[in-house]
């Protein structure tokens, strides 16, 4: 990369991270783009030069998400069983949810982020091919098509996360989780 290359990137990053200190304290609805620009020292010419509004902020964080389970959850996905696979899925997403902080995911946690109900996402479709990978081998019950299989497991995912949040991140939301767990790798190999 070119000085200049490595310049923009900084400054795309800087002004990212503040948004997110500010995302994570206030709330996505609570934030401005004039308040962004302060924290980062930034203009608002400039933030406008690399996203086209705050929204470009939320779809970052969620590429974040779909980037670290591409390159780094799926490598680990690769047990024989397929219901082990799932396992491990469910609790890497509960693990990179608890990451974040509960201050930062009760932001996120809002009815009207439709970035939570898109489709074909690194995530889901990581799922959806554990998922049909088992389907072929018997290992997972056929009776949920894979795309019905992901939605029901991340209706799942989400409520327990939720429940963390309107806790305040008050009990261990990896140890929580494992009944859950318990209970779909059940419901789908019957």
């Amino acid at each position: 990369m070119t000085i200049r290359e490595v310049q923009a990137w900084e400054t795309k990053q800087k002004i990212y991270d503040a948004a997110v200190n500010i995302l994570s304290k206030k709330g996505f609805k609570n934030m401005s783009i004039r308040e962004i620009c302060e924290a980062a020292d930034v203009s608002i010419g400039t933030f406008y030069y690399y996203f086209e509004s705050k929204y470009d902020i939320l779809y970052k964080i969620y590429e974040k998400g779909d980037n670290y389970f591409e390159e780094e959850v799926k490598s680990n996905l690769n047990s024989n069983d397929a219901l082990e696979n799932v396992k491990r899925y469910f609790i890497a997403y509960i693990e990179f949810v608890e990451a974040d902080g509960v201050d930062m995911v009760e932001h996120l946690y809002m009815p009207d982020n439709e970035l939570f109900i898109r489709k074909n996402s690194a995530m889901q479709n990581i799922l959806k091919d554990i998922i049909e990978e088992g389907q072929r081998k018997k290992q997972i019950s056929d009776t949920m098509i894979p795309e019905e299989a992901v939605n029901f497991i991340f209706v799942i995912l989400r409520g327990i996360v939720f429940d963390w949040c309107l806790h305040d991140g008050k009990y261990d939301i990896v140890d929580y989780s494992q009944k859950f767990i318990t209970y779909i790798c059940s419901y789908l190999s019957d």
